[in-house]
């Protein structure tokens, strides 16, 4: 799994940095908006538990079909 930051502009998502990853490989993009996670560090907003199993189970039944 790589994390990596990008910036949505014009209805495109551009990455911080070039991904070494083969082309027309499938990705799967999870989006956290950083507003509502600066808002989560700072006033303790939006908790929500992240179950790390289920993540990963999710994770790899989407990207094995």
């Amino acid at each position: 799994m790589i994390t990596l930051k990008a910036i949505y502009e014009k209805g495109v998502l551009k990455l911080e940095k070039k991904l070494n990853i083969p082309d027309k490989r499938t990705v799967k993009v999870i989006i956290i908006d950083e507003f509502a996670k600066d808002l989560e560090d700072v006033f303790g907003l939006f908790k929500e538990e992240i179950n790390l199993e289920e993540l990963r189970k999710e994770w790899e039944r989407d990207v094995s079909n």
